[in-house]
């Protein structure tokens, strides 16, 4: 099969037997955990739920697992589960079904023609054309993305951070990646971004850490000009910036003031991530090597000019979730972010490991006319392989560590540490 035809491969069907697969195996951790011997050897998938088919030959214990609710739906990232016996007599597991983003990155990526080197995937305008963001041209030097806590911020900067990933090669464009952490509460939707082959280290969670990687980028900088080279293209994409400027504010800014002056010339490229526009580290030379503002929902009309420079912009009139404006000089686009969920970011990181070199997507884009109703799918009735034997009462499940809670996320790190543990090197 060519590289083409992998990445076309995965459609929406491979994705969700993915998807059901992982969530089966993050299903079994959870009863492990708990000294429950049970297995998921199937179900059904319907429009707003998903049924999970059990196997236990302990019937006291199955009964426990009316109190994991919490566990269950902090490990799977849903709103309601629910445990019952069918008519049969079977054990099964309810879940409600997420919805479907509006823009779905792997939907997104096979239907576009080839992208030129250095491109980035955002995601879909209102005219339904794809918008992309091409670090090669010479006006695309650095971007500043802003909003709310809710506008989908992180979300796109992993957008971005997978598209890159998924159409150039390591030898051409490597990425660093800066996720401190938010103030009582760890953000951890980019820690799976670490298992990307283009990363130049781990992804960097402490500040003190960040400032240190700016550092070394500008030395970095300073060596290429000097030697007048650029390759490979190193894209940085830094989330919650001012959580970098309150730990080091003198070095920080110094650093990022450099990169945004002469990166582009050396190959490296600034992607900054902000919740605070109008903060004074900000300033107007910042702003000036800023070219490319990608603002999502934001607080108030002052914001929405501090962000995007323009008057009539309104972007506190969007909606958040991935709602954005792409603004350069006076020119506004309106666009729907791509989205990268944790399945199918697992999924994409599984066919990145197995096919290292670069994909070639060739196909001309094909979107459905806007008002379109896409009738309901039937379900999806899917089966697991026959499963090991059974433990007995004398022969117990060995007992894993409790998974830790993860409210915000569907995969936790342990997911994909386990699956990728081999290729990291």
């Amino acid at each position: 099969m060519s590289e083409k035809e992998t990445w076309q491969k995965m459609g929406k069907e491979e994705r969700l037997r993915h998807q059901l697969e992982v969530q089966s195996r993050q299903i079994e951790r959870v009863f492990s955990t708990h000294q429950v011997a049970a297995r998921v050897a199937g179900g059904q998938v319907e429009t707003q739920s998903i049924r999970f088919d059990l196997q236990s030959h302990l019937e006291s214990g199955i009964h426990r697992l009316r109190g994991l609710k919490q566990d269950l739906l902090s490990v799977l990232g849903v709103t309601d589960v629910s445990l019952a016996k069918d008519d049969r007599g079977q054990w099964r597991l309810d879940i409600t079904r997420p919805h479907e983003p509006p823009v779905a990155l792997l939907d997104l990526l096979p239907l576009l023609p080839e992208l030129p080197e250095s491109t980035a995937v955002l995601g879909i305008d209102e005219e339904g054309a794809p918008l992309l963001l091409p670090f090669a041209d010479a006006n695309m030097t650095h971007v500043l993305v802003a909003g709310t806590n809710a506008a989908g911020k992180t979300s796109l900067l992993r957008t971005i951070a997978v598209s890159l990933a998924m159409t150039n090669r390591q030898s051409k464009l490597q990425l660093l990646v800066i996720d401190p952490d938010r103030p009582g509460k760890q953000n951890r939707q980019l820690a799976p971004l670490m298992f990307l082959p283009h990363l130049l280290s781990q992804v960097i969670p402490e500040p003190e850490e960040g400032r240190d990687a700016l550092q070394i980028l500008v030395d970095e900088m300073h060596h290429r000009l000097k030697h007048e080279t650029v390759r490979p293209t190193i894209v940085t994409l830094i989330d919650n910036v001012e959580a970098l400027v309150a730990f080091a504010a003198n070095d920080v800014l110094a650093s990022l003031a450099a990169l945004l002056q002469r990166g582009a010339e050396a190959g490296i490229h600034l992607v900054l991530a902000t919740s605070q526009p109008m903060a004074e580290w900000l300033s107007s030379v910042m702003r000036a090597n800023l070219p490319l503002r990608l603002v999502g929902q934001v607080q108030d009309e002052a914001d929405s000019l501090a962000a995007t420079a323009v008057p009539t912009a309104e972007a506190e009139r969007l909606l958040g979730q991935g709602d954005f404006l792409a603004v350069i000089d006076d020119t506004q686009v309106h666009f729907q972010a791509a989205f990268i969920g944790n399945y199918d970011l697992h999924l994409t990181l599984e066919t990145i490991h197995r096919n290292r070199p670069r994909p070639l997507l060739a196909q001309p884009v094909q979107l459905n006319a806007a008002g379109e109703v896409v009738p309901e799918p039937d379900p999806v009735v899917w089966q697991r392989p026959e499963a090991p034997p059974w433990k007995t009462a004398s022969n117990p499940p060995t007992v894993a560590p409790a998974a830790r809670p993860v409210a915000d996320e569907l995969i936790d790190e342990g997911d994909f540490a386990d699956d990728f543990a081999e290729d990291d090197e």
